[in-house]
């Protein structure tokens, strides 16, 4: 059984959270104009999200149990290797176990015998480790081996089960983001690629195998090859526990047995959170650029969101060598753009229709002329009706099925009653001279719309 367990590196999941609360904090010091206080103090729900050139640890644990009986046991140790390896070398080992036989592809070491594993001091009602320096021209994805002694009796301690366990681990291509909510922080989430270019891709996490070819795309050419003397450390004695740290995870499962699956996992945690404690000392450097004099007082969130530069202030001659963060902030809200052509189109019919009401407003200004007439439907439609029907309407009684019908020019004219020497309005289509045009153009200040007599009622006065 393979175990696979990823994690962030803590020194830069540290540094995504204090820039997550930087961001909090300059925002509710971005300051308005006219003293409306801080507009984006209600904008605080973030995202902080680091999506290039990031890799994080992954490790990977195979085991297999095995037994010893004394110490003249001269056969090499095994050590298992990954189901997604192919290895020439490699044997084929039986293991049964609760009534089970399983087959695990597994290489000798060249050197690490038998008979020294009963030599490993350290309590025998404990589990003892001893970590095994993997060569790796016979083990081409293995970091370090691990045999575990689990604990027996003191009178049961000639005879000796085993464990052993192969790990690799890598620094696999990754994305980490950092939620905040207000000025709370969120759960961190990342994920490492397998690196397919196909639909089949998918993300490494655990209980999930890589494959050789994730190993090679996305995870390196190679593990990282892990020191016997690095190892060590990954497992301390807890004096208040009395007990190292694989001793109290093995115990916390209340299991009797070596349960591989359960070695394999609390393995690949520690070898993952070794990793990703990789310069744990390290901090954001430099100076915070505030509001306040002498380095006293809020964030600068007006310097930050304006771009006018870095909100680290840092000596360059110090920082030459420092790894550095490149921040990119931005603000998701409701805006007016014209990214579409919606919205495009929208501006320039409002444009125009600008431009003709400002040019209707200054002719109006200059000439002094305006009108008040027809300002509903209502009042074209009964001007319509009273003007003298037009040849240039014809075949238009049952409907107007050709556009050209439309593309006819029309005006409002003078016509001169039938009856009496009134005078009304009405429209007039199709071209006429300008001589008859100007004859009957309107004249301000006059009464049209006079009836002649015999007609109940007045009709609207059109001045």
């Amino acid at each position: 059984m393979t175990h696979t367990a990823t994690t962030q590196q803590a020194v830069v999941a540290d540094a995504l959270s204090a820039t997550g609360a930087l961001w909090f904090w300059s925002l509710t010091n971005v300051t308005a104009n006219a003293g409306h206080g801080s507009p984006l103090s209600d904008q605080t729900n973030a995202a902080h999200r680091i999506d290039s050139d990031y890799r994080q640890p992954v490790s990977s644990v195979t085991c297999v149990p095995a037994s010893v009986t004394n110490k003249t046991d001269s056969r090499h140790v095994v050590f298992p290797i990954f189901p997604y390896e192919e290895q020439s070398n490699a044997n084929i080992q039986t293991v049964s176990s609760r009534d089970r036989t399983r087959q695990y592809k597994v290489i000798e070491h060249p050197t690490f015998m038998y008979s020294q594993l009963l030599d490993i001091t350290g309590d025998v009602e404990s589990y003892r480790l001893k970590w095994v320096e993997l060569p790796p021209d016979k083990f081409n994805y293995s970091s370090i081996g691990l045999a575990i002694l689990p604990p027996v009796s003191r009178s049961e301690s000639a005879s000796q089960t085993v464990v052993f366990c192969n790990i690799a681990a890598s620094w696999g291509q990754s994305a980490l983001e950092i939620e905040t909510s207000g000025s709370g922080m969120g759960i961190a989430k990342s994920v490492v690629d397998d690196g397919k270019p196909t639909r089949a891709r998918r993300h490494i996490g655990e209980n999930q195998i890589p494959d050789a070819e994730s190993w090679a795309a996305n995870l390196g050419p190679s593990p990282i090859i892990i020191l016997e003397d690095w190892a060590r450390y990954l497992d301390p004695f807890i004096e208040e526990l009395n007990a190292t740290v694989f001793n109290v995870l093995m115990d916390s499962s209340n299991r009797t047995d070596p349960d591989r699956y359960l070695v394999s996992g609390v393995l690949s945690m520690l070898i993952t959170n070794g990793l990703a404690r990789t310069a744990w000392g390290s901090n954001l450097q430099g100076n915070v650029r505030v509001k306040g004099p002498n380095g006293h007082g809020p964030v600068d969130g007006d310097y930050w969101l304006a771009n006018k530069g870095d909100v680290f202030q840092v000596d360059p001659v110090e920082s030459r060598n420092w790894t550095s963060f490149v921040v990119e902030s931005s603000l998701e809200g409701y805006a007016y753009n014209t990214l579409t052509v919606s919205p495009r189109i929208a501006i320039a019919i409002m444009m125009v229709y600008c431009l003709l009401v400002l040019g209707h407003t200054f002719y109006s200004g200059i000439t002094g002329i305006s009108s008040n007439c027809w300002d509903t439907i209502a009042e074209v439609t009964a001007l319509a009706i009273n003007s003298t029907p037009t040849a240039a309407l014809r075949n238009t009684c049952a409907g107007i099925s050709e556009l050209h019908v439309f593309k006819l020019p029309v005006r409002i004219l003078v016509s001169r009653d039938e009856e009496g020497e009134g005078e009304h309005l009405e429209l007039v289509f199709g071209k006429i001279d300008d001589e008859s045009a100007k004859a009957r153009t309107i004249k301000p200040n006059t009464t049209y719309g006079t009836l002649p007599k015999g007609y109940i009622g007045e009709g609207k006065k059109d001045v």
